[in-house]
């Protein structure tokens, strides 16, 4: 049985979605060690070489290659697997064009531990430039992006209810699928990122002054006054709760929105920024950490799987929809953020002795989701061997 992994941007720079492909591969190759399993990736060299697999290109995200080419690709393969990541809201399109085509081919398909947030990609599905000047001179904006929205709902419908085996991340996106129809066999599981491990030894270098250490992600661009007010805060973080800040980019343009909030904080601060770009790597330093304040889900996971309480600063509700499950804080608007709150939030979570215990009972429950889910796999699998 030959099985493709795909449905996520691999390859593309996002440490995140290589987590997701890390704790996938590992997913698959523990269940089905005679299986012949390749990944669709930007990244085929680097893939390869990591997990020795066969690799397609990245269809879907890479506009040199067309749906005609992923279908001559696919008549070599038995199963398709939209492989995670929050694709159900934030590229629905692309996730149920892959489906569609492997459905056409008879394909067994999979959707394994993908989310859906509250809204879906406004990128996508809400007007810009032209479209939106005409719909706003007829008065039909609302009209004309509902239409989008309902369009893209019916057509998940469809090719969603037909899969062999579809799991949800987590019970808020499972809930949120049922907003497009009815899915009586969908289930929600866990993450495959909570199977993250660290890569050996300590990466992250010692205080020098023995302070705590916080690892800060900005994944959103700070307009110049939030900019200031967040320069602020960080040094009121250095100075009232003597902390060390620990920057952790999961992407290129994560690197280049902290860049300047540590520069400002000049470097006699003594801070820490993170070079480090495998997901153990990433593991190992944030699970190093006392604190997290995150704009990415899965350096978020990370964080939980060293149970290192994090808190969410983010617009999208995936990041809520895993840290209510321990009970953390998120700020759902970054651009309206009150930095004084944000400051009690983190010296009381500094400041808690118990979360460990919770977490790691949190996690417990997660992990099981994830074994279920893993012998549905089984059932689906194992017979075409």
């Amino acid at each position: 049985m030959r099985i493709l992994l795909g449905g996520v941007p691999f390859g593309r720079g996002n440490i995140g979605d290589e987590a997701i492909l890390n704790c996938v591969v590992g997913i698959f190759k523990r269940n089905f060690p005679d299986v012949g399993l390749a990944v669709a990736t930007a990244d085929a060299d680097s893939v390869a070489r990591n997990f020795k697999v066969e690799t397609l290109p990245a269809f879907g995200f890479d506009p040199a290659y067309t749906m005609r080419d992923f279908r001559r690709e696919l008549k070599n393969f038995d199963m398709f697997v939209w492989a995670g990541g929050n694709g159900l809201s934030d590229y629905p399109h692309i996730g149920a064009e892959l489906l569609e085509n492997a459905q056409k081919l008879k394909l067994k398909t999979v959707i394994w531990q993908v989310g859906m947030s509250r809204e879906l990609n406004p990128e996508f599905f809400q007007l810009h430039g032209r479209k939106l000047r005409m719909a706003e001179l007829l008065g039909i904006t609302r009209y004309w992006e509902h239409k989008l929205e309902q369009n893209i709902r019916r057509r998940l419908q469809a090719c969603v209810s037909r899969c062999d085996l579809v799991v949800l991340r987590d019970q808020p996106s499972l809930i949120e699928l049922h907003i497009s129809g009815e899915f009586p066999a969908a289930f929600y599981g866990a993450d495959s990122v909570i199977l993250q491990q660290p890569a050996a030894g300590e990466l992250l270098e010692k205080d020098p002054f023995g302070r705590r250490s916080v690892a800060i992600c900005v994944a959103e661009k700070l307009s110049r006054r939030k900019f200031l007010e967040a320069v602020e805060f960080l040094r009121r973080m250095q100075n009232e709760l003597n902390v060390r800040l620990v920057f952790i980019p999961m992407t290129d343009n994560d690197r280049l929105l902290m860049e300047p909030l540590a520069e400002a904080l000049g470097k006699e601060s003594g801070n820490y920024f993170c070079n480090f770009t495998e997901p153990g790597e990433i593991q190992n330093i944030v699970g190093a950490c006392q604190l997290l304040i995150s704009g990415r889900l899965q350096l978020t996971i990370m964080a939980l799987n060293a149970n290192v309480p994090g808190i969410g600063v983010a617009n999208s509700s995936k990041i809520a929809n895993c840290l209510n499950m321990f009970g953390l804080p998120v700020f759902n608007n970054q651009s309206s953020i009150d930095f004084d709150t944000l400051f009690a939030e983190c010296k009381r979570w500094l400041a808690e002795e118990e979360f460990a215990q919770r977490a790691g009972e949190v996690r417990r429950k997660m992990l099981n989701r994830l074994t279920v889910s893993e012998g549905y796999l089984q059932e689906l699998v194992r017979p075409k061997l």
